[in-house]
C-alpha cells in the first residue's frame, strides 16, 4: 500500500455476522464486507461490532491486499445501552463501558466518535453528548435518514458550534448501504495517520438520503431476521488485536 497522502474513501461504522448483537441481521462475514468495500473504491474501513473488536492480523492483511486500511474498532455500550464508537483502544469493551473510562483511556493513537446521537432510540447519547463533548473527537452524520426525516441535524449543528469534525457513516448492516453515506479523509494510508487526520478535521462527508423503498427494505429484513436469524450467535469474548502499538507511522 502506498504511503502518499490523498483523499481516502472511508466507512467507519459497519457490522458483520461476527457481531454478538447484530448477527441476526448481518448475513455477511468480515471478508465479504471488506471485499465489497474494496469493489466500491473504499480505502479505509472499520468493522465496529457491538462490544467486540473483531480486528485481527489476518483480516488486516486481507484488507491491505485489497488496498484498504482496516481500523480496529467497536461500538461499545456505555451506561448499559448508550452507543459510542471507539477505535484502536486495544482493550475489552468492559474497560470502556462508562464515559469516565473512555475519558481516562483516551490517547493520541485512539479515537472516539458519537454515533447517531439524537435518533429516537435508547441506544443514542442524546443528553449525554453536550456535557461530555471533551470525550468525543468527532460526531457522526448517520446515513440512515431520508429527504424528509433526518435526525442528524442537531448533532451536525452541535459539531459546527463546537468545532468538532463530522464523519459520515452508513451504520452498515446490509451490504447495499455501502456507498450511500461515507467520509473522505485527507491522509496517508495507515491506522495512525487516518485517526490523526480525523482528529485534525481533514474530512469531508459525501451523503445521499435513503429512499422510502430502501428504508422499507431495511426494516423488512431487520424484522424478518429478528424471527429468523441470518446465522448462529458467534462466540462472545474480546479478540486482542494482533498488532504492535504505534506501528503505523
Amino acid at each position: 500500500m502506498t504511503n502518499s497522502q490523498g483523499w481516502l474513501k472511508a466507512e467507519l461504522h459497519a457490522h458483520c455476522r461476527l457481531d454478538p448483537t447484530d448477527y441476526r441481521v448481518c448475513r455477511f462475514g468480515p471478508e465479504q464486507l471488506i471485499s465489497e468495500a474494496a469493489r466500491l473504491g473504499y480505502q479505509v474501513l472499520a468493522i465496529t461490532c457491538h462490544n467486540q473488536d473483531v480486528w485481527s492480523k489476518d483480516l488486516s492483511e486481507y484488507a491491505d491486499d485489497l488496498g484498504i486500511t482496516l481500523i480496529p474498532g467497536m461500538e461499545v455500550s456505555v451506561l448499559g445501552s448508550r452507543h459510542v464508537l471507539a477505535y484502536n483502544f486495544h482493550t475489552a469493551s468492559t474497560e470502556l463501558n462508562t464515559i469516565e473510562k473512555l475519558r481516562s483511556r483516551k490517547r493520541e493513537d485512539n479515537l472516539v466518535v458519537a454515533p447517531h446521537s439524537f435518533f429516537p432510540a435508547r441506544s443514542c447519547l442524546r443528553g449525554l453528548l453536550l456535557p461530555n463533548l471533551d470525550v468525543f473527537d468527532a460526531i457522526e452524520l448517520s446515513g440512515f435518514y431520508t429527504s424528509r426525516i433526518d435526525f442528524n441535524r442537531r448533532a451536525v449543528s452541535i459539531a459546527a458550534r463546537h468545532g468538532k469534525p463530522v464523519v459520515g457513516n452508513g451504520d452498515v448492516h446490509q451490504l447495499w448501504q455501502l456507498g450511500k453515506t461515507f467520509t473522505w479523509i485527507e491522509s496517508a494510508p495507515g491506522i495512525l495517520p487516518v485517526l490523526r487526520a480525523i482528529k485534525q478535521g481533514r474530512v469531508r462527508v459525501e451523503t445521499a438520503p435513503l429512499t422510502l423503498a430502501e428504508v422499507a427494505k431495511f426494516w423488512a429484513v431487520t424484522f424478518w431476521r429478528s424471527a429468523v436469524p441470518a446465522g448462529r450467535r458467534p462466540d462472545d469474548g474480546y479478540r486482542i488485536p494482533q498488532q504492535a502499538q504505534l506501528i503505523d507511522e
